[in-house]
């Protein structure tokens, strides 16, 4: 196993991120290959796998790094609209996370079929990891007043259902896209979330 000191572990992690990214971002996950990773690296191969076990764990490390990045510009989304209803400001915060993924083209890019291969591929404890990190943000939203009738965990896995769905729309216009957002979150959302009106 390579030695290397902790900037150098920083360094090559960042590097192996940034070209993950933008590899998986441009052919997908299933096409881009440990050999290519290392190659934009810089890096030999025996060194990818004292970083990581697999491509897909790669991938979801982005992935978190990319939705922590969103989840810090939501936080500013939910102090700015505050006032509004708990159940509506759920509802706009998830419209606006989709909006938002323009921003990351490797996460607009994932579908039920990435999904799928993930779970496939990854071990349990890092879906786990991965889920654990969303609900961390449903309970930032709890301190804007949203009141899940269901446990945190439960809400975590519909909404990340719901975001894969979401992802498929992708062929829809802007505008059917938000339509269809809208009936299916009102009607989630009316399960999920008590309101004042309640």
């Amino acid at each position: 196993m390579p030695r290397f000191s902790d900037t150098e572990k920083e360094r090559i992690r960042q590097k192996m991120m940034q070209e993950g990214e933008r590899l998986f971002t441009t052919f997908g996950i299933k096409k881009v290959s440990i050999d290519e990773i290392v190659q934009a690296t810089g890096i030999a191969k025996g060194s990818f796998y004292s970083f990581y076990t697999s491509k897909e764990h790669l991938y979801m490390d982005i992935a978190g790094s990319l939705q922590m990045k969103m989840w810090r510009e939501m936080d500013e989304f939910l102090e700015e609209n505050k006032l509004l209803p708990p159940r509506e400001l759920c509802k706009q915060c998830f419209l606006w996370m989709f909006r938002k993924l323009e921003s990351y083209p490797m996460l607009k890019q994932a579908d039920s079929e990435t999904a799928e291969y993930l779970y496939r591929k990854l071990p349990p404890e890092v879906i786990a990891a991965h889920t654990k990190d969303d609900s961390h943000e449903l309970d930032q939203l709890q301190k804007y007043g949203v009141h899940f009738k269901c446990g945190i965990d439960i809400a975590t896995k519909t909404l990340q259902t719901l975001a894969i769905s979401f992802l498929n729309l992708q062929q829809d216009t802007a505008a059917d896209q938000q339509t269809i957002m809208g009936i299916i979150l009102d009607g989630v959302l009316k399960e999920l979330i008590s309101d004042e009106s309640d």
